[in-house]
């Protein structure tokens, strides 16, 4: 796997929730405002995935193993605490409309680029130029 395939991968992600969001919307399932929320909760995963791969993939060129680890460690550190803060600032506009399943998609987008990004990141370590 090359860092641009696995950049290909991250954007399939996004495309493919983009348009199960916006199937959901069509069939009436999801409101405009939670639409909204989701779609925006998407494309900043979306970016954030982008930005914490690049920077991960760029301590592998250190000779010590242990910025890797740091740096895979801390990129899933700053993506959740920003998703955090982005559901309570959603929690606190909202008050009364919050809305779980808006919530729970967005946890589960988070576990699907999470993943995403640790497996692409494994599989570019166990490269000839890595092992």
């Amino acid at each position: 796997m090359t860092a641009k395939k696995a950049e290909k991968y991250f954007a399939l992600i996004c495309l493919v929730a983009s348009l199960v969001l916006l199937a959901l919307s069509q069939y009436g399932l999801v409101g405009g405002s939670a639409l909204k929320v989701m779609a925006i909760s998407n494309l900043l995963l979306y970016g954030l995935t982008l930005f914490l791969f690049r920077y991960t993939y760029i301590s592998f060129s250190d000779p010590n193993p242990n910025v890797s680890i740091r740096a895979i460690m801390s990129g899933m550190m700053i993506k959740f605490f920003v998703l955090a803060v982005a559901a309570l600032l959603y929690i606190l506009y909202m008050r009364k409309e919050v809305s779980v399943p808006v919530l729970a998609v967005t946890a589960v987008l988070y576990v699907l680029y999470t993943v995403a990004e640790v497996r692409a990141l494994l599989l570019l370590l166990k490269t000839a130029d890595h092992a």
